[in-house]
């Protein structure tokens, strides 16, 4: 598992680095100089599709025709892929903190108030890509990507509609889940949710790619 998660990671590493470094100084800037505290956020929703850039270029090397003579299970080959996920939002996640503190230094902003938007934005990217690596396992990166990204748009840009004609109190949830989902208890059950979501996709993933051939 070690070898596969260092293999992923220099091969993304080389592809990758100069982007990442563009990336991370521009948001960075943009984010300090302009008080623009939603882009410290990106940084979680970015990380996760460079990791899944990596199916693309595996497809590209044919690297599942080679893995397949290695000593290596399918499970192992799969579940790297979803470690590798949760490491980039971990480690996204702690840049995004150590900004979160330079904005509240230099902007004076509420730090906790940025901190639990932060892990909030971060556990809902964990159950994103999570749904992302199975569609991507089963119809490809590309046709995955796109069939995530328009179904998110399409709740997001509904949602907005139905505020925007006040129709959201026509779709109140009942007293129990408002109390799980917007009350105190928000901040355990929403993580929790989001993780089972990510190992539900976890099997589901692992399933698919022990059905295909190489």
């Amino acid at each position: 598992m070690i070898g596969l998660l260092k293999k992923d990671f220099f091969i993304l590493w080389h592809a990758y680095h100069k982007n990442l470094a563009l990336v991370l100084v521009l948001y960075s800037v943009i984010a300090l100089a302009m008080d623009l505290t939603f882009m410290v956020f990106f940084f979680a929703w970015i990380s996760g599709f460079y990791i899944l850039s990596g199916l693309t270029i595996d497809n590209y090397s044919k690297w599942d025709l080679y893995a397949a003579s290695l000593p290596v299970s399918k499970r192992q080959i799969v579940g790297a892929k979803f470690i590798l996920i949760t490491l980039a939002l971990l480690i996204s996640f702690v840049i995004g903190t150590l900004l979160c503190g330079l904005l509240t230094l230099l902007k004076g902003t509420p730090f906790l108030e940025n901190l639990l938007s932060l892990f909030a934005v971060s556990f809902v990217c964990l159950a994103y890509f999570g749904v992302s690596l199975v569609l991507s396992y089963k119809y490809g990166v590309e046709k995955a990507r796109t069939a995530v990204l328009l179904a998110a748009a399409a709740v997001f840009g509904g949602v907005m509609v139905l505020g925007k004609l006040d129709l959201l109190q026509s779709f109140a949830l009942p007293g129990l889940l408002q109390t799980l989902f917007l009350g105190d208890l928000a901040i355990v059950v929403m993580p929790v949710c989001c993780i089972l979501v990510y190992l539900l996709c976890w099997a589901i993933a692992t399933r698919i790619y022990s059905r295909k051939e190489f």
